[in-house]
């Protein structure tokens, strides 16, 4: 693998996941985002485990993921401190160098929109509620929701949105699922969906859309 400066790819409020393995060799990721980022280490919003903050002994070693429109990046680093506050906190050592791990097929850009998503429960019936979307590619998109759904990964559901006045009804896959805490203390539940099934009129309308979105925060210096 490549290696890369982490100084030129982590920013404060970058949304991450921490990957903590267990001495089983058992693999859990935790959604999380950048706080601060200092010379010699990283202030994290600490990861949750059933809506409490997980609890981390100093010298813990995990890695660290993240991504951007081109592709997925991961770093090793150790726990340092546990920093107990309103929004718990967690202080990890700085990397040197990350390691780019996967291209991203399809180009992701962030999109705030609504979606109606449907998924069939356990005793077959339909269940559909109204969530939004944070980001989409030609590929799949991740979605925001302010409540619990049991949506695991490997679920089959669908999703339904507005793109360039046409309405898309897409079937996908959850690839994962993870909880956050926003600057105000507030939890949401994370989805990564995979779109499956997509016409290639459907993904050309993604396209064109994601496109125009790069344009557009290009114009205002974000991208």
């Amino acid at each position: 693998m490549v290696m890369y400066d982490l100084k030129k790819l982590l920013k404060i409020n970058q949304l991450i996941q921490i990957e903590v393995i267990s001495k089983t060799g058992e693999s859990v990721r935790y959604a999380s985002r950048i706080e601060n980022i200092i010379e010699n280490f990283l202030t994290l919003v600490a990861p949750m485990k059933e809506r409490q903050p997980l609890v981390l002994t100093p010298g813990t070693p995990f890695n660290i993921w993240f991504w951007n429109k081109e592709a997925v990046y991961v770093f090793r680093t150790y726990l340092r401190e546990n920093v107990e506050a309103t929004v718990p906190r967690i202080i990890v050592t700085y990397p040197e160098t990350i390691k780019r791990v996967q291209k991203r097929e399809f180009v992701r850009v962030g999109l705030v929109m609504e979606v109606l998503l449907s998924y069939f429960n356990p005793l077959g019936e339909e269940e559909v509620f109204y969530c939004k979307a944070r980001d989409i590619s030609g590929g799949g998109m991740m979605l925001v929701l302010n409540t619990y759904v049991p949506l695991r990964k490997g679920c089959k559901i669908s999703v339904q949105f507005l793109l360039q006045q046409t309405l898309l009804n897409i079937p996908g896959v959850i690839v994962w699922n993870e909880w956050e805490l926003d600057s105000a203390g507030i939890e949401r539940n994370l989805i990564g969906v995979q779109f499956t099934d997509i016409t290639e009129k459907d993904r050309k309308i993604i396209i064109k859309t994601v496109y125009q979105r790069q344009i557009e925060l290009k114009r205002k210096g974000l991208l």
